[in-house]
This record gives C-alpha cells, structure tokens and sequence, in this order.
C-alpha cells in the first residue's frame, strides 16, 4: 500500500532506476541519429509508460521501496539521537559518565555471551543478535535518559530553597489572619491587600507542590537507576549458567515493557530536560563512535 507520497512516489523511483535512465537516454540518442524522432519518440514513450505502469504498481517493488525509504528514515533518526546522547553524556557528572560507562561494558559482554562463549550455534544468530542488541540498546538508552533527569533535577534542587518557600507560606498566613475574615464592607485598600496575600500564598504552596513531586520523581528515578543497572548486570551471569542466548532475548524484552512508568515520569520533567516522551530509536550505543572519545 501507498504510504506518504502516494502511488507517484513510486512511479518517481522507478523512472530513477539506473537502467530506465539509461534506456531513456538510449532512446533519445537513436530517435535523434536515425532522423525519425516522430517514429522513435512515440514509441519509446509508450514503452516508457508501460514500464512505469508496471512496475510502479508491483507489490515487490513497492515493498523494496519502502523498506528504504524506512531505512534512510532510520539513519537519520538514529544520527539525531546519538547527536543528543553525545550532549547528554558531556552534562553528566564524571561519577554519571563512569556508571554509564561500565553499565555499557556489561552490555557489551552480553552480546558476547549472546553470540555463543559457550559454543552455541545458530543458523539464524544474526538475526537474533539485531533483536538482543535492539532491546540492549533500548534499556541502555532509557539508563542514561534517567541519568539526564536525575542530573536536571538535582540542578534544579540547587536553585530551589525549601526553608525559604515554607516561611513565605507561613508569613502570608499569619498576615492574612491579622486581617481577619473577608466582609463585604470590606475597605478597597484591605481588599487588595487580602488578594495580592492570598496570591502569594496560593503560588508559594503550588511551588512547594511542585518541589515535592520532584523529590517524588527524584527518588523514584534513583530506584529505576539500580533496578536497571542490577537488571543488566544479572542478565549476563544468568545467561552463562543458562548457556541460552534466546534467553537474553526473552529477558531484556521484559525489562523492557516493565520501564513504561519509568519513561513516564521522564515526560513529566519535559521542562526541565527536553527529553519529552515521544516514541524514538535509541542510538547505536554500543557501537565504538564518539561516544568512546566522551567515555575515555
């Protein structure tokens, strides 16, 4: 089926295939050459569109189409997200980059693992290794998105004192009850007084709110942080006695569908990270890019 672009996206790629160009120049150098462009031309042209026709609408082709036009999609979308996994690891703190660092170490020695230390052999073992390592670089992914969050978080703690909104509160309470209860004879000039107080109050405790449910997510990022990090880290000593590489499979496509809340809380703080929690690829981060350069 046609996706975006329609059914002349596809007869555009087929009149682009190298040998159609060719056929196509061919056939304008011989109408010209033979001195009957009004004999030649017509009828290249026919053959041009009955080509395009056929062609065009070939399931197959527009299969192979498809599939490429997905996998430029892919590149591209994987160059963005290790563009910002790059940005991502230079914020971190140097202990940060250092736990990423031997979390990615372990996942490196689960594909190693996966692959058959113990000799296992496989007819279709490259397959399965894309489908580990997807999920591999997924939870990896999540790791250090959560280690960006706990990062942005703690530097917005740094500009928040709790001590300071808490006596704000307290101060704008104990000066709306010295004004007593609100009377509809109630002087103008006391009037605005209570609102611009009740003001105060009211933005003062959503602030306090607001720095509580960060703690919330503060707390609950650290936990998913250990939990995947031990996840990880189990998988491998697991695998070896298990001498299964499908159990690896098996497993980190678990972790992952289990990490739902924990992206979640992630969008939640799209105001302090950027991150958002729209669907996206995860990089290739265990491949030797730049992130190395970064890591070293």
């Amino acid at each position: 089926m046609a996706q975006k672009g329609g059914f002349f996206k596809y007869v555009k790629r087929a009149f682009l295939v190298n040998w159609n160009l060719l056929a196509v120049a061919t056939a304008a150098a011989v109408a010209i050459i033979s001195g009957q462009p009004d004999v030649v031309i017509p009828l290249a042209a026919a053959g041009e569109l009955a080509y395009l026709a056929g062609l065009s609408s070939h399931p197959k082709f527009q299969a192979a189409m498809d599939a490429q036009e997905h996998k430029s999609e892919r590149i591209e979308q994987s160059a963005k997200t290790t563009e910002k996994a790059e940005i991502i690891l230079h914020s971190l703190s140097e202990e940060d980059r250092k736990s990423f660092k031997h979390l990615r170490t372990l996942c490196n020695q689960l594909r190693t693992i996966a692959q058959g230390v113990k000799g296992q052999t496989t007819n279709d073992g490259s397959i399965i290794d894309d489908l580990q390592m997807g999920s591999i670089n997924r939870l990896l992914w999540i790791y250090l998105k959560l280690l960006y969050s706990k990062n942005a978080l703690e530097k917005f703690f740094a500009t928040i004192d709790e001590g300071e909104i808490k006596n704000a509160i307290q101060k704008a309470q104990k000066r709306l009850k010295a004004l007593g209860p609100a009377t509809p004879d109630e002087a103008p000039g006391k009037a605005k007084k209570r609102k611009s107080l009740q003001d105060t109050l009211d933005t003062s405790k959503a602030r306090l709110e607001n720095y509580k449910r960060a703690q919330d997510n503060h707390d609950f990022i650290e936990l998913e942080l250990d939990r995947l990090y031990t996840k990880i880290s189990g998988l491998g000593e697991m695998s070896i006695n298990r001498q299964d590489p499908n159990y690896i499979t098996q497993e980190v496509d678990a972790v992952s569908a289990s990490v739902e809340q924990t992206e979640k809380a992630m969008g939640e703080l799209d105001f302090l990270t950027g991150l958002g929690s729209q669907e996206e690829g995860a990089p290739d981060l265990l491949k030797e890019t730049g992130l190395s350069q970064i890591l070293d």
